[in-house]
């Protein structure tokens, strides 16, 4: 396997490199779908190990770092924070045992890992497998949004080889929305039911399968262009209505990574995609019960 793992993700190649890359590969159980033998490929992301007495300045200990965002991913404290056009993201384990840190340049593919040690025992804790995928999916963030392509907080049905995505806040009927389409329209599929990776490729709106995926566990590689993007609202009837441009902006907005919508820097390259977006895509707000007629009623308008 050599001394590192080749990835395809939304047609942009990631690396990592490791000692141990069949242990490595062990806490990645969703991206072997993604394994690619490439060679002689750019990569959007190299990640490597970094030990703490190598380029310290790549570290976040300096205490001039501006915080962007902190938050909570599950009992694990979380950290984005910068210096200049250095950014560090930091998931630190509940009481402090242990913590994972990537340190990331603008401009730069080359994604620096470190791994914090337990100062109780000596030992250096290896990362649970949601953590490093966390923080591997802020580092596909970091480099590609600025390359107008990120991850999309979405659930995405396949029909007629083209993708409709659904968006709103968790608890909203996201899912239960696209298994109406999966019980009751023939030849929906489901691409992704969380993290999608939305993209603008020579003008054209699509949208990848991804290694990060919600409860169903759906890891599919493959890309579609988009047909249409619908905002659920759980509503006592179904209405399906087109939105302005303006509308259209504010429906996509809070979808995208929220940490990355505190910088300026990022935030300005997510408006950029959604403008692009939405020059071209179709976006309606449909308020609805969770029943047949409002995925039919989707159907009929995005496809008549």
């Amino acid at each position: 396997m050599g001394n590192k793992l080749n990835y395809k993700i939304a047609n942009r190649y990631v690396e990592i490199h490791t000692e141990y890359p069949e242990n490595l590969a062990g806490l990645l159980p969703g991206f072997v779908h993604f394994h690619d033998s490439y060679d002689d490929k750019e990569p959007l992301i190299q990640l490597s190990r970094e030990f703490e007495s190598e380029e310290p300045e790549l570290l976040s200990s300096d205490i001039d770092n501006k915080v962007i965002h902190t938050f909570n991913l599950e009992e694990d404290s979380c950290k984005f924070c910068k210096k200049g056009s250095k950014y560090f993201f930091t998931i630190e384990e509940k009481g402090g045992a242990g913590s994972i840190e990537f340190a990331m340049e603008i401009g730069s593919p080359k994604v620096k890992c470190r791994l914090m040690p337990d100062f109780e025992n000596g030992r250096t804790i290896l990362p649970s497998p949601a953590r490093l995928k966390f923080s591997l999916w802020m580092a596909l963030a970091f480099t590609g949004i600025p390359q107008k392509f990120s991850a999309l907080h979405s659930s995405v049905i396949i029909y007629n080889n083209s993708a409709v995505l659904f968006l709103g806040e968790s608890g909203t009927g996201k899912s239960t929305h696209t298994r109406l389409w999966l019980n009751h329209i023939e030849g929906s599929r489901l691409l992704n039911d969380d993290s999608p990776i939305l993209s603008i490729d020579e003008g054209e709106t699509c949208v990848h399968g991804s290694p990060w995926s919600g409860k169903g566990q759906v890891y599919i590689n493959e890309s579609y262009p988009v047909k249409a993007i619908v905002r659920i609202k759980q509503h006592p009837f179904n209405k399906l209505q087109k939105l302005s441009t303006l509308e259209s902006f504010g429906a996509l907005y809070p979808s995208f990574p929220p940490a990355f919508l505190k910088d300026n820097f990022f935030e300005g390259h997510i408006c950029e995609i959604i403008s692009k977006v939405i020059s071209t895509t179709p976006v309606y707000l449909l308020h609805c019960l969770p029943n047949r007629e409002a995925a039919e009623m989707v159907k009929e308008t995005v496809y008549k």
